[in-house]
């Protein structure tokens, strides 16, 4: 069964109310969080609760929360969050919520007025896992051009139904993304290892493995570009290339994240995709030789051959990845 919802569905099965709640990761954006919350006011319909996790900001953005909150129609609630930075940061809000789905939110982008009702033609009640994300634009505040982030940065939505090829490659975007209260649990209950590189990436794997992936094609967010940006579009200018030793660190971090999913996950996946990460977790533990054999069988990919080359080379090579 297709996971992955890429086209609208002529007449999709909806839960009797959309009932949602939003998670904002706030750190020194006081620059930006009020017309962002703006923007999320103005959805229809409106949120259970808009939930602030502010993670030690020194600048006024707590200020601009709390003034916000006295005449906002929507409940907003203000939090501290663990001070150990975003990762952290968003993966202990999202078990404070408690609707039946919860849409993260960068503290700094613009929500397009459609949003949570395109979003809301996904969601349904179920047991399983599901997140859903969309498409957003790439926005550089002062210019006119805007560009599909999708596309600047050669991301293939579909293959966020697989978590084979999610194990090496994101195709989700955090700021973009909601989740429904199965897959929030699933988080709550197995936690997060020290592995995880982004949580964006962790829950769209667990969402990919063990329920579904809806993407919304249409862009529903202004996506900021600044200097401060923590990630940022990849294709933004001004990006620095990576050197050696950089390249090698994250693709070590990737690697090790994916066997983390497969010892956390994988008697929970289908058996196809079972025996993939298995055969990926023996080979990681073994030498060139049963690496090797790996990529020979399963022929794990990126989003390019340029970038498939790179991955296979780096599971030949990085020791550092082998599990213990």
């Amino acid at each position: 069964m297709d996971k992955t919802e890429t086209d609208m569905p002529s007449t999709p099965p909806q839960p009797t109310r959309i009932d949602y709640d939003v998670v904002v990761c706030s750190y020194n954006g006081g620059a930006y969080i009020a017309e962002q919350l703006e923007s999320i006011l103005k959805q229809e319909p409106p949120a259970r609760q808009i939930l602030i996790s502010d993670d030690g900001s020194t600048d006024n953005t707590r200020d601009i929360v709390k003034q916000l909150a006295e005449t906002s129609p929507v409940p907003v609630t203000l939090i501290d969050g663990p001070r150990k930075g975003v990762i952290h940061n968003v993966l202990t809000a999202l078990p404070q919520t408690t609707a039946e789905y919860v849409f993260l939110s960068d503290q700094d982008d613009i929500w397009l007025e459609n949003k949570v009702a395109l979003f809301s033609e996904h969601m349904r009640q179920s047991d399983d896992p599901h997140l859903i994300f969309s498409d957003a634009w790439v926005w550089h505040p002062g210019k006119e051009e805007m560009a599909s982030f999708w596309k600047l940065d050669d991301l293939k939505p579909d293959n966020a139904k697989s978590p084979r090829k999610l194990a090496f490659h994101n195709t989700v975007q955090g700021a973009s993304a909601c989740f429904n209260r199965a897959l929030i649990n699933t988080i709550n209950t197995e936690g997060a290892p020290s592995e995880v590189i982004m949580h964006d990436w962790w829950l769209a794997l667990i969402a990919s493995g063990t329920g579904r992936v809806s993407a919304i094609k249409e862009p529903t967010l202004l996506y900021r570009q600044h200097s401060s940006n923590q990630v940022g579009s990849q294709n933004s200018a001004g990006k620095k290339k990576r050197n050696i030793a950089k390249t090698l660190f994250i693709a070590n971090r990737i690697l090790c994240q994916a066997v983390a999913f497969s010892e956390h996950f994988r008697e929970r996946l289908t058996p196809e995709d079972r025996a993939f990460f298995l055969a990926y977790e023996n080979a990681m533990r073994g030498g060139t030789l049963k690496r090797l054999a790996f990529i020979l069988r399963h022929r794990p990919t990126h989003k390019d051959l340029n970038r498939t080359c790179k991955l296979w080379a780096s599971i030949l090579l990085v020791k550092g990845a082998r599990a213990q």
